[in-house]
Parts: C-alpha cells; structure tokens; sequence
C-alpha cells in the first residue's frame, strides 16, 4: 500500500488551506496513493473560532475521497458543547470510517482547559492493515500503542503538531513506539513555526522509511505481510508478563 504524507503549513483561513491540501492530496492521487495523512487540527490550527468550519471541510473532503478513491486521515478541531474537541477523521470513498478523539491532552497548549479528552481507542481495516489512531501528544504514552498492537494494529497512523525545538523526542518517540511494536508508523507534522518537526514513516524494526521536512508530499510504499512475519520470526508479545504490571492500572501519584 503507498501512503503520503501531507507536510502542510497551516494559513490564514480554513478554506485557504484547504485548498492547498486539496492540491497535494490529487498529487498523491495522481501517484499511486491510496491513503494520505494531514496533520493535526490542520485547517485551523488552535484558531478555535474556526472549529465552525470543519464541517464544511469535512464535506470537500468526503467529496474528493468519493471521486479519487483515497482515504484520508485528516486531523481537525470541532465543536463539543462548551469546549472543543481535537480529533482524528478517516475519510473515505463511502464517508467518514472512523473518528478518534485525543485520548492524551497537552498541557503545554492548554488543551486539557479547553477540549474534550477522548475515551476509546480506534481501529479500522484499511488497504490490508489493521490501524490504530493516534494524536501526537499520544506518542508520550507507550500503553496506548501496546494496546492496540495486542489487538492485531500493524500500522499507527498520527496526525501530529509537534514543535521542532522538541523534535529529538519526536524522532525517539516514533521510532520506539514502531519497533516496540513491531508495527508501520507514519506520523504526519504541521510545516510551519512554532512546529515543523519532521514527517515520519517508521518500519517494524524502527527504521526510518521516509523524512519529509519542506512543505510538500512523502510517499512510502508499506507491505501488510512484514509485520506479520517479523512478530513470528521474533517473537516479543508471548515473553510479556501482564502479572508484573498491575501498577499501570493505579492513579497516577504526581501531577
């Protein structure tokens, strides 16, 4: 399966980048992609006013996806109640698939004052992979990826606003949370200031695949059988021991 990676700045207006958006995603299109990653919140950036054109955005999207056959996974804020929510849409051919709310709220940008925290985990078959939905912020919490890798997930996809000055951790995040889990990563950044940390797409063994750092489009080729085979040639999840970590499920003791 090829997969772009949409490294996009976000501009003045919803609809301005859109329509940017839109240009890169017939360019992956026109090169063989059959799903593309924007990154987070990515029409709007944190401009929450603007949470009331996401609809609207959505509606282009469902109606590009109808007409190309891509699905995208599109990062977006929305409106919920008082507050906001921060989420993860994978839009398709038939309309939205799935929708992940951002489980892990960073304090850094305010959000747990301001949106929603989500309460599930997503998974969804796509294009012969199992994937599992993330935000960035997500990628601080190992437990959330071992969860889905428990559940047969072979590909995280993570829409993401990572600030460059912090992208040493970035990198270690991502390839860690790939090769823990023996599962394709591709995680997909904003390319403007304060963020621009590069797009990533991670193999298995945690080997980077792909770099996208100037505004534009990445592709990758992704094989569904190579993490199959990796996890029955080495074997990791049968030498766990779920009896020694019943401290995962305490409160947290610091704040």
């Amino acid at each position: 399966m090829k997969v772009a990676l949409v490294h996009l700045a976000t501009l003045e207006t919803p609809e301005a980048t859109l329509q940017k958006a839109l240009e890169l995603l017939s360019q992956a299109h026109q090169q063989g992609a059959k799903v593309a990653v924007l990154p987070e919140l990515f029409p709007s950036g944190y401009r929450f006013a603007d949470a009331a054109f996401t609809p609207s955005v959505l509606a282009r999207l469902e109606q590009f996806c109808a007409q190309t056959g891509l699905s995208v996974v599109a990062g977006v804020l929305e409106q919920a109640g008082p507050r906001h929510a921060n989420r993860a849409r994978v839009v398709g051919p038939a309309g939205v698939l799935a929708t992940y709310t951002k489980t892990h709220l960073i304090p850094a940008f305010g959000e747990p004052e301001t949106m929603i925290p989500g309460q599930e985990l997503v998974t969804l078959e796509l294009e012969g992979f199992k994937v599992g939905l993330a935000i960035c912020f997500d990628l601080r919490f190992p437990e959330l990826f071992r969860v889905y890798a428990l559940q047969g997930v072979n590909l995280f996809l993570i829409p993401s606003a990572w600030p460059k000055s912090r992208g040493y951790a970035w990198e270690l995040f991502c390839k860690s949370r790939a090769a823990e889990n023996q599962a394709y990563l591709v995680a997909v950044n904003h390319a403007e200031n304060p963020f621009g940390a590069a797009s990533l797409a991670v193999d298995p063994l945690g080997q980077e695949l792909l770099r996208v750092e100037a505004e534009g489009l990445g592709l990758v080729e992704l094989d569904p059988a190579f993490p199959a085979r990796l996890r029955q040639e080495f074997p990791v999840f049968p030498q766990r021991r779920p009896e020694l970590y019943q401290g995962l499920l305490k409160s947290p003791t610091s704040k």
